[in-house]
């Protein structure tokens, strides 16, 4: 189970303090996992019943916090959808699919998550230095030719991308700027990922839901990769489901289930 804290945290000296005291670790480390404007992971808890005591001790003081299990990461009902195109009318959205159009309102969008999907593989190694003195060192012919290998477009592809999540279903609309067709909105711009942040943020502005952009810097990351975090054997990807990679696609779902249970919370309260 994942204790999160909401981007609300106001990262003062004082909720600092606060924080450390309900939580019990000290004031380095919760600076390093929490950080005012991302989400991040206070505690991840394997028992259940630790993590509710945990998350009731933050919510008495006032902190703003979601409790997601860790298996959400990869649940195969949350499956990603690409979208063609998408039209803006007053009160909803039309999404373009494969094969059908389908109209969702406004009020029904959860948040969105941009971020950028890293497809293939980059090998892991770099030149260290020889010495504590930190002396220069000359590559040999193999190193050189692991840095030419390591970037080749057909190891490592990268593209910007969105996430729509809803309110009232778990599958995700992916905008994927290598798909998508901007010009539908009537886009001039020559980036396509600046057509994407624009069109998110219009989409924020209309529906009201937060655009999240913390990917590169939450310790949610982090605290998926670690040991235990995925299933040893994945569902397999539906063909319509958009490519993605280990980071930013578990990332997605675990933010938006938060964003979900914080927005309950709200109106309860």
């Amino acid at each position: 189970m994942l204790v999160m804290l909401a981007p609300s945290f106001e990262g003062s000296s004082d909720a600092y303090l606060r924080l450390a005291k309900a939580t019990g670790l000290v004031l380095y480390d919760l600076k390093a996992r929490v950080k005012p404007g991302v989400w991040g992971v206070v505690k991840a808890l394997a028992d259940e019943a630790q993590a509710t005591a945990l998350a009731e001790r933050l919510l008495a003081e006032g902190f703003p916090v979601s409790i997601v299990p860790r298996e959400i990461a990869h649940d195969p009902n949350r499956r990603i959808v690409p979208i063609r195109s998408l039209d803006m009318r007053s009160d909803q959205l039309l999404l373009h699919l494969r094969e059908r159009e389908m109209a969702i309102s406004f009020a029904a969008l959860c948040c969105i998550v941009r971020g950028e999907v890293h497809l293939g593989h980059v090998p892991a190694r770099s030149i260290t230095p020889s010495s504590p003195t930190f002396r220069a060192v000359v590559p040999s012919t193999s190193d050189v030719q692991v840095f030419r290998e390591s970037q080749s477009p057909s190891n490592f592809e990268a593209y910007a991308a969105a996430d729509l999540h809803f309110t009232t279903v778990f599958w995700v609309a992916r905008i994927d700027v290598r798909s998508f067709d901007f010009s539908a909105l009537g886009a001039t711009s020559e980036s396509p990922a600046a057509d994407l942040d624009q069109l998110v943020d219009e989409l924020s502005a209309r529906s009201g839901v937060r655009v999240d952009r913390g990917v590169r810097s939450s310790s949610v990351v982090s605290a998926l990769l670690q040991r235990g975090g995925a299933p040893s054997s994945q569902a397999p990807r539906s063909s319509r489901e958009a490519a993605g990679d280990e980071r930013f696609d578990p990332y997605s779902r675990v933010i938006a289930e938060a964003e979900r249970q914080l927005a309950q919370a709200s109106k309860r309260a």
